[in-house]
């Protein structure tokens, strides 16, 4: 084998066993968001369900809305401390000249 040959196949394998990393950590993250959300949805639903009358005053869309708004927010929170780490495309073609 010629080292271009091995390059690629090297190249190959680490871009496959990157997306299925990447892969399994946005599923995880979205299951994560999926399971809060519904366990704070089972929880109203419970409070409504128990006979009080204070409790049955609670209007349910409006907390399933605050609920998915809040997550919502956390999401974005999120997506934006994961972009800050991002590079420029000026940085990555100056850090590629230097090279």
């Amino acid at each position: 084998m010629t080292p271009t040959w091995t390059h690629a196949i090297l190249y190959a394998l680490s871009s496959l066993v990157g997306g299925f990393v990447g892969g399994w950590l946005i599923a995880y993250r979205v299951g994560r968001w999926r399971q809060g959300v519904d366990a704070q949805l089972a929880s109203h639903q419970e409070r409504l369900d128990s006979g009080k009358d204070r409790v049955r005053a609670v209007d349910v869309i409006e907390s399933q809305v605050e609920t998915v708004l809040n997550e919502l927010r956390d999401m974005r929170k999120e997506m934006r401390e994961d972009r800050s780490r991002f590079v420029t495309h000026e940085e990555c073609e100056r850090t590629h000249k230097d090279d």
